[in-house]
């Protein structure tokens, strides 16, 4: 096989690989539901603090504060190291949370993810996912995403 062929079997192979993931992204995303206005807004009102303290947490640079409402799961997956570099990942480059506006609620069993536009020092729409997971006796934060133009900057 000569160069060209390996380098087009390469790109081939690559386009395959994110072809199939593609797939079951969308796959595991078919389960999802967005809910209704004024019950996506009752969840958001419900879990307000919890997100407004997440955000506040994570931008004066408190760990203690920021995992207190986190699953067993999620609290592991945020040790101290990893708050050091989502905090410099989000903060350092956008600045602090100012504030935020619920944009969608979806659910897929046993997790609800609220959707926001949120609005930092140095950005004003960055959309935040905060998963809650619903199952407990508590609602509890089972992950979170930060997503803008400039946060995907290198």
């Amino acid at each position: 096989m000569n160069r060209t062929e390996a380098y087009l079997r390469c790109i081939v192979n690559k386009a395959w690989v994110i072809g199939l993931v593609a797939l079951f992204s969308l796959t595991g995303c078919a389960g999802a539901k967005t809910l209704p206005a004024e019950e996506a807004t009752a969840f958001a009102n419900q879990v307000d603090a919890m997100t407004e303290n997440l955000l506040v947490s994570l931008s004066n640079h408190h760990y203690a504060t920021y995992i207190q409402d986190m699953d067993s799961k999620m609290k592991a997956a945020s040790s101290e190291a990893q708050f050091e570099q989502v905090y410099a990942m989000v903060i350092g480059k956008i600045g602090k949370y100012v504030s935020r506006q619920m944009t969608q609620v979806t659910e897929q069993k046993p997790f609800r993810t609220v959707v926001y536009d949120a609005r930092f020092e140095r950005e004003e729409h960055v959309t935040v996912r905060v998963v809650y997971n619903v199952t407990g006796e508590r609602l509890l934060v089972s992950g979170l995403w930060f997503d803008s133009p400039k946060l995907r900057q290198q």
